[in-house]
């Protein structure tokens, strides 16, 4: 996924465990590329409701 200045990209991934994922950015798209980690932090149902319910 390309990411342009201004822009809101957005991605749907299925994961089967609960966890913390992490990444880093794969293609070479100007200075400082490598130090564009990601993660991603998965959780139960039931867990993410009572996070949501805090809003």
């Amino acid at each position: 996924m390309d990411s342009t200045p201004g822009r809101l990209n957005q991605a749907q991934i299925l994961l089967r465990r609960p966890g913390v994922y992490f990444g880093q950015c794969s293609e070479i798209c100007g200075i400082n590329h490598r130090f564009m980690p990601i993660s991603v932090e998965s959780t139960r149902m039931a867990n993410f409701k009572k996070w949501l319910f805090c809003f």
